[in-house]
């Protein structure tokens, strides 16, 4: 009796584990069947996503498939991986081609209705579409996330045109307006280091232009911090010219002297014991038609550029004399001659060495003269010898005309 006990005690043990390992057989079997027909599906989905049949592929994925339900979780991360892939080639592709930008608008939006990536696929897309319209808490969201990061890269138009879009009963609207208020400030103070910076090396007139000139779309022209910043530059200009024509009636003494006139050539210029404001002098040779220009110091002058110029003719002749770089600007044209010059440099009042004369477009030059006398008292040179000058020559650089 105890042996039968035994035996149908061993036999029921056996049942167990037969009847365990093939309901685990049978679990393998189905998770195997629910990942093969998973990655079918999915593999399609790829397919006919990348062929842009979105119809198709959206279809596959918004089945009511059982193997998809019970995919749920994996499915939504394999989404989010692989549309992140996309998105990062797309961005590759744009920053390569900007001409991609329509189908890349097309792609990301079709990316967008599948609600994987949410927030930051929102981000990309507005900043793409320049006629997109929020519509909703994660678009102002993505707005204001574009705002700072442009604003913080110095892109201050481009942050503002993000921000305005945020309405002002928007949750958002409070932090929109603090940004708003941030790049206009650092605009400014880009701006004004910028023309400080001009000042500090006597390029007032350029500053002074600068701050006339600024982006009206970020800062009123009227701004009391813009206009307060061309009165206090106007006034270190004004000082500056003073200092000049101060030093003027010193040197005059002695450099403009009809001995120092008669006797200087460019062989000669280290003999002289001439001085200039700056490490820079300019000797222009009215007989020969040439500017020189040196490099160093009072005695130990190197010629580092010749220039064959023009000068005044008879009856507008250019002024002799010892002078100093003052203004400079980039285009000036006269009613009076009908045409006008490039890169000019002033030395002495209306006097300035600038290009050949252009029309008043500036697409066409007038008169190619050089090398003999036929300005109006100006000195012309060729328009990338006036551009050299005008970049490279500071305000104070001494100016001997013979």
């Amino acid at each position: 009796m105890q042996n039968l006990f035994r035996k149908r005690k061993k036999n029921n043990i056996f049942k167990i584990v037969t009847t365990a390992f093939s309901f685990l057989l049978l679990i393998l079997t189905l998770n195997y069947y629910v990942n093969y027909k998973y990655s079918k599906i999915t593999s399609e989905f790829y397919s006919e996503f990348n062929n842009c049949n979105f119809t198709d592929a959206k279809s596959l994925i918004d089945s009511d498939n059982i193997y998809l339900k019970l995919k749920k979780k994996t499915l939504n991360n394999d989404l989010n991986t692989y549309f992140s892939g996309i998105v990062n080639n797309i961005c590759d592709t744009l920053s390569e081609d900007d001409e991609n930008k329509d189908k890349a608008l097309i792609v990301l939006n079709e990316i967008k209705s599948y609600d994987i990536l949410n927030s930051s696929i929102n981000k990309l897309i507005i900043s793409l579409d320049e006629s997109y319209e929020p519509e909703d808490s994660s678009d102002y969201e993505a707005l204001l996330s574009l705002g700072l990061d442009n604003c913080d890269s110095g892109n201050f138009e481009t942050a503002l045109n993000f921000l305005k879009k945020i309405p002002a009963d928007s949750d958002y609207s409070e932090k929109a307006n603090e940004y708003i208020e941030k790049c206009i400030s650092n605009y400014k103070e880009s701006i004004f280091n910028e023309a400080d910076e001009l000042a500090n090396n006597d390029y007032y007139t350029k500053a002074i232009n600068l701050l006339n000139n600024i982006d009206t779309s970020i800062v009123s022209k009227d701004d009391s911090d813009i206009q307060n910043k061309i009165t206090s530059i106007a006034e270190a200009k004004e000082s500056y010219l003073a200092s000049l024509s101060s030093s003027d009636s010193t040197q005059n003494s002695t450099s403009t002297s009809s001995e120092l006139l008669n006797s200087i050539t460019s062989s000669n210029i280290n003999t002289l014991n001439l001085e200039s404001l700056t490490s820079n002098l300019i000797y222009v040779s009215l007989a020969d038609q040439i500017t020189y220009v040196y490099k160093g110091s009072m005695n130990k002058w190197d010629k580092i550029k010749s220039f064959t110029c023009s000068t005044g003719i008879d009856g507008e002749n250019t002024p002799t004399g010892v002078y100093d770089v003052r203004e400079r600007g980039d285009w000036f044209f006269s009613d009076k001659y009908n045409q006008g010059g490039k890169y000019w440099v002033q030395f002495y009042g209306y006097y300035l060495f600038h290009s050949v004369p252009y029309n008043e477009d500036q697409s066409e030059v007038v008169d190619n003269t050089l090398g003999t006398p036929a300005s109006h008292g100006c000195i012309r040179l060729k328009t990338e010898d006036a551009k050299w000058l005008y970049d490279n020559i500071e305000a104070g650089t001494k100016v001997i005309i013979k």
